[in-house]
């Protein structure tokens, strides 16, 4: 073989094996999870051998207190197998522990996304359905015990760019770990609705409503409606942007919560 044709050999199989990459590590930018850009998540697990890499940044504003309380988070979503997605990520505060969140700041999430169903076709009465599962494994704090949450995703694709999502989660955690819920409070049920619109190829739009008991505190409810933006830098650069706010009776509810992201796939 001449040195011209090993030399064209090699040129094709870089092309192959690089085409193929992209292939499969292209996302599309409609694809949510949890806090990117909202709260609003799907039931479309990444694409078996992608992997995502996720740093954001967020913030809240409580009512009657001065400050805003910032926090960093990273996280990292592989798909592992057809249908499967496993993912991992922590949390870094600056700000007071309290009020508690969903997610504990001093701890190590991970789990995993599994698709039940798959919806046949556009406009199908019929979802894909997902599970997710999340455990929560403090490294700092008074308590040692982890936190669980289990959730049932549904996602329908409505055609022309639309697609609907609805969410329902329940969460334990032991109830006494600042920053994760309210002191006393060990369990937490919720219930979401949201929907996307592709403004474009690489653009989305994202609103969505979650009523939920109050995290908070130990009784009363909460209405945390919200809004985000996707878009699609490349097919492997993703920048993200959302906004929110409570209703309810708490002095501990947010006046304002918001998140600048980005997603980078190989």
């Amino acid at each position: 073989m001449t040195r011209i044709s090993r030399w064209i050999l090699m040129c094709c199989g870089w092309c192959l094996i690089s085409v193929s990459l992209a292939v499969a590590t292209e996302i599309s930018p409609f694809n949510l999870s949890p806090g990117f850009p909202t709260a609003l998540d799907d039931a479309y697990p990444i694409n078996e051998g992608a992997f995502m890499v996720q740093p954001a940044f967020r913030f809240d504003k409580t009512t009657g207190q001065n400050y805003v309380r910032g926090r960093v988070t990273a996280d990292l979503r592989w798909g592992a197998a057809r249908g499967l997605e496993l993912f991992a990520g922590t949390t870094a505060i600056r700000g007071p522990l309290l009020p508690g969140t969903m997610d504990d700041p001093r701890a190590v999430q991970t789990g995993l996304l599994y698709r039940l169903t798959r919806q046949d076709e556009a406009l199908s009465l019929l979802p894909s359905l997902a599970i997710r599962t999340t455990v929560q494994i403090p490294f700092q704090g008074p308590v040692h015990d982890p936190a669980f949450r289990g959730e049932l995703l549904a996602s329908w694709d409505l055609s022309r760019g639309w697609w609907m999502h609805v969410n329902g989660g329940y969460q334990v955690a032991p109830g006494d770990q600042p920053g994760l819920q309210s002191p006393g409070r060990t369990s937490v049920w919720y219930g979401r609705l949201g929907v996307v619109k592709a403004l474009m190829a690489d653009l989305g739009f994202v609103v969505d409503a979650t009523y939920s008991q109050d995290y908070t505190r130990t009784v009363g409810r909460l209405v945390t409606p919200e809004v985000g933006l996707t878009y699609g830098l490349s097919s492997n650069w993703i920048l993200m942007a959302g906004v929110g706010t409570d209703f309810g009776n708490s002095e501990f509810r947010a006046n304002v919560r918001g998140s600048l992201s980005v997603s980078w796939v190989w």
